[in-house]
């Protein structure tokens, strides 16, 4: 039964993500697709995008550092990389299984509770929503077009999420939810299991709240600020991996960062389909033909994702040395 439940939660999200490949490939001449690819690519802006890219990974792995040493201990530099190799390589398997890992290694090998841990990943997950948070902002304020173009196109979408909002049976559930909270405080506080639970929960706000133990939290600020930085430079010099793309602007580039990375929230491996579709509608947006948006797309998700999984290989090649 397990077995099974594992091969769904990998296939699905893989079948999903293929299935949006497959549409856009049923739109597109893939011979034109391969003649766009054929002109060409910039392999030094590509090596420029990777390292970028591994930077990125090294600068989260120092920040998240200095949340588990608000916990006792200071993991070397090396293991905190591994662990973010490990969880971005993992995810490209089953979605969210790498964060799971990377908690896990981190826990297992220097003997810390799994569920403060993974407060401590929380906490700096909501650091980077607020930061990805004010990138959208400046995105919108910048090309605030592009995006009104987006939602033009999809104002049903937009709709529908609006009427759920709005929707008396939503707020009536959350309600609930909350009552059901409080009751169960003051009828179980007793029970074993949700002793168990709340002790659970505990563990996990002590590692949400290590932000406030930190000896310099404007260095967690910088830090973060450096790594969205990163993550944004790698994806912006990825236009010029093309001449039909390397014209679009910084403003343009950021554009393309933000709607990608808002593609990352559907739960398929590395973003495949979801970031392709957001990523080409973007740039069809700013007059790029559709072949040509498609074969950036495809090309630099497959240069990404593909130094991605080294980075994974490696990790996992290191856990099974120190096996040994």
């Amino acid at each position: 039964m397990k077995l099974f439940q594992k091969t769904v939660k990998f296939l699905l999200p893989l079948l999903f993500g293929i299935g949006i490949i497959w549409f856009m490939l049923t739109k597109i001449d893939f011979d034109a697709v391969v003649g766009v690819v054929s002109q060409g690519i910039s392999w030094t802006w590509v090596a420029v995008s990777l390292f970028f890219a591994l930077l990125s990974h090294i600068i989260r792995a120092i920040r998240w550092r200095m949340q588990i040493s608000t916990l006792g201990v200071t993991p070397s530099a090396h293991d905190m990389c591994v662990s973010v190799f490990g969880n971005y390589g993992l995810n490209l398997i089953f979605p969210r299984l790498g964060e799971v890992w990377r908690c896990n290694y981190i826990a297992h090998g220097y003997g810390l509770s799994f569920s403060t841990t993974i407060g401590t990943m929380i906490s700096e997950r909501l650091a980077d929503m607020v930061i990805a948070f004010l990138m959208m902002v400046l995105a919108f304020a910048l090309e605030h077009q592009v995006f009104l173009d987006f939602f033009a196109t999809h104002g049903d979408a937009g709709s529908n999420i609006a009427n759920l909002l709005a929707s008396p049976w939503l707020w009536a559930g959350v309600a609930v939810v909350v009552l059901v909270f409080f009751l169960s405080r003051h009828f179980f506080r007793n029970n074993r299991f949700y002793q168990y639970v709340s002790r659970l929960f505990r563990n996990l706000w002590e590692g949400v709240v290590s932000i406030r133990s930190l000896r310099c939290p404007w260095l967690f600020v910088v830090w973060s600020l450096l790594l969205w930085g990163a993550y944004y430079v790698s994806t912006y010099t990825q236009l010029f991996f093309f001449d039909f793309t390397s014209h679009l602007s910084p403003a343009a580039g950021l554009t393309v960062f933000v709607m990608g990375s808002l593609s990352l929230l559907v739960p398929v491996q590395g973003g495949l389909g979801a970031w392709h579709a957001a990523v080409i509608f973007t740039l069809t947006c700013y007059g790029i033909p559709e072949t040509e948006a498609f074969s950036f797309a495809l090309v630099s998700w497959a240069i990404e994702q593909g130094f991605v999984l080294l980075l994974g290989v490696y990790a996992l090649i290191v856990v099974a040395l120190k096996k040994k």
